[in-house]
C-alpha cells in the first residue's frame, strides 16, 4: 500500500508544476529568446522565491562560464559573474551537476 503524500510536499509539487506550466507558456509566447529567458528568470524569482536566478553559459574557447542573463543583479554584477569549473558555488554546481541550496549566500 502506498503512503499518502504529506500536504506540504503535495503543495510544493503543485507549485513546481504550476511554475513549469508558466515557464512553458512564457517560452512559447516570447517574441525572442532573450525576452523568453528574462521572463523565465523573473518567474523563477517571483514564484519559486529565488533571489537571483541566473543563466550561465560555457565559453568553449576559454573554459570559463559567464552569466548570460540574470534577474536581480546589476549589469556590473553580471559582468563580474565569471567562473571556472570547481570555483565557488556556481563552479562546483557546474562541475558536479548537482543542485545546491545556499540558505545564506553571504556566509
Amino acid at each position: 500500500m502506498s503512503q499518502p503524500v504529506p500536504r506540504a510536499q503535495a503543495s510544493r509539487e503543485a507549485a513546481e508544476l504550476s511554475l513549469l506550466l508558466q515557464i512553458s507558456r512564457l517560452l512559447d509566447g516570447a517574441p525572442n529568446s532573450r525576452q523568453a529567458i528574462s521572463s523565465v528568470l523573473e518567474a523563477m524569482a517571483d514564484e519559486a522565491g529565488m533571489m537571483r536566478p541566473t543563466l550561465v553559459a560555457l565559453d568553449q574557447q576559454t573554459g570559463e562560464m559567464a552569466i548570460e542573463a540574470a534577474y536581480g543583479l546589476s549589469v556590473g554584477q553580471q559582468r563580474r559573474g565569471r567562473y571556472r569549473f570547481g570555483e565557488g558555488v556556481t563552479g562546483k554546481v557546474l562541475q558536479t551537476s548537482e543542485p545546491a541550496v545556499i540558505p545564506r549566500v553571504s556566509q
